[in-house]
């Protein structure tokens, strides 16, 4: 847990939030291009799965935003694994 576990909570829960707008947005859009360029329903369709990937890119960045939030500022612990292929543990 981070310091602050209430920031962390109200960030992942606006997440589900964004991901329900990006998706009412961008459904919206299309719905309002397919009725100017009577298209039918493919660009509201389009705008849908447009939505829901950029939602789910934005919930995806946020949450590892808070991980590393959370393993950087958490309880000073080095972490498990510093990537350059050396041990962190007590003997070389």
């Amino acid at each position: 847990m981070s310091r602050d576990p209430m920031r962390d909570l109200s960030q992942v829960s606006g997440a589900g939030f964004t991901l329900v707008a990006y998706v009412l947005v961008f459904t919206g859009i299309g719905y309002g291009l397919d009725r100017l360029l009577n298209t039918g329903p493919w660009l509201m369709v389009g705008g849908v799965f447009v939505g829901a990937g950029l939602g789910f890119t934005y919930m995806i960045r946020m949450l590892i935003g808070v991980d590393r939030r959370n393993r950087d500022g958490g309880h000073g612990e080095p972490p498990e694994d510093s990537g350059d292929g050396q041990e962190t543990g007590g003997r070389s």
